[in-house]
């Protein structure tokens, strides 16, 4: 069963579905640069598989022979740890409009936790990788119908050689020091640095070499932005993204008194260059403050300080923009499956005497 609460401090995930369970962080704890397993966003396709610890195996197949790896065999390659920030593809699925269909989520599928495992490579390099090979191909343990009617099959992913062989491309064992929780892919999963979380396959139990192009229900007609005018593409790389974390929504703040808000920022595989805030609604945006730890592939802390002169209601608004120049858009782009939603949001404050 999912671990959905930190006794620590009475958090919990916020529901966001049931069967399987899929549960967002609380904003609370998104004010942490990293997120505690308990409270990391938690979205799978079907419910989370029996795991024998004595029988399990990751089989790895190509064209010319095939090897079984258990968990102490992974463990004796070479152990590479990056902190990773993963974004579910619908993360802010709820502020579109016109509603789409699909877990309806807020600002909270999205955390950041520090992954230890081998290098993907480290196991391709034992087997006969063809020169042919064009991508490899990912199987989880975890089955389901995709819809009424149809038979049970594995969530099953596909990567492009060039980033399955990327030595920052893992197959994950631990979690922020810990043995991967059953509801983040325990045994082993998959961590592909920069990627929406769709990539990061769960559970893995074999893994494929491919001479052509994969395209399964989980690829080709999920995890697809399409467009009101009809055009398609692969949701792969998160976009960049800013989120303020303090102020929360609705918060009284007093005229006269500095005040110093928080958020992060990421954008994929590419590190965050600045961070602007406006408290004007969009008129003027004056720099926050960067802040380490910095990560090549988590989000980047921000501050900002303002002293509010006025009374009344002002929206707070932040926008990243990435070190390749590419800044936040104003406005998500609406699409059929709500996917890639990184517009600016802003929250709402009273200021009073």
């Amino acid at each position: 069963m999912a671990s959905q609460s930190d006794s620590s401090n009475n958090l919990s995930l916020n529901t966001i579905g049931e069967n399987p369970y899929v549960g967002e962080t609380p904003s609370s704890a998104l004010d942490s640069w990293l997120t505690p397993n308990s409270l990391f966003y938690v979205r799978s396709q079907f419910n989370y598989p029996d795991i024998n610890d004595e029988e399990w195996s990751l089989k790895i197949i190509s064209s010319k022979n095939s090897k079984n790896f258990n968990l102490n065999d992974i463990k004796k390659l070479p152990k590479r740890t990056l902190t990773v920030t993963l974004e579910c593809a619908g993360n802010n699925r709820a502020d579109l409009d016109p509603t789409v269909s699909g877990n309806q989520f807020n600002n909270g599928a999205v955390s950041n936790a520090v992954w230890s495992g081998t290098p993907l490579n480290a196991v391709l390099e034992t087997i006969d990788l063809h020169k042919n090979v064009i991508e490899i191909l990912f199987e989880g343990a975890d089955t389901g119908a995709t819809s009424e009617g149809k038979d049970p099959e594995p969530y099953l992913r596909s990567l492009p050689i060039e980033l399955a062989t990327h030595p920052d491309t893992l197959l994950a064992y631990e979690m922020n020091g810990e043995a991967l929780p059953i509801e983040h892919g325990y045994p082993v999963r998959l961590i592909v640095p920069g990627w929406y979380g769709m990539a990061h396959v769960k559970w893995l139990s074999k893994i494929t070499t491919l001479e052509e192009p994969y395209s399964g229900y989980f690829q080709g007609e999920k995890y697809v932005l399409k467009y009101k005018d009809g055009t398609k593409s692969p949701v792969q790389e998160m976009q960049v993204k800013s989120t303020i974390t303090s102020p929360s929504n609705n918060m009284t703040l007093k005229c006269g008194t500095t005040n110093t808000f928080k958020g992060h920022a990421w954008s994929g595989r590419t590190t965050i260059d600045k961070v602007e805030v406006s408290v004007d609604r969009g008129q003027t945006w004056n720099l926050a403050t960067l802040h380490g730890p910095t990560e090549s592939y988590s989000w980047q802390p921000w501050t900002y300080q303002w002293t509010p002169e006025l009374t009344g209601e002002h929206r707070i608004l932040s926008r990243a923009t990435n070190k390749n120049g590419t800044q936040q858009p104003s406005v998500s782009v609406w699409n059929e499956l709500g996917y890639q939603v990184n517009g600016i949001k802003s929250v709402s404050v009273q200021v009073v005497e």
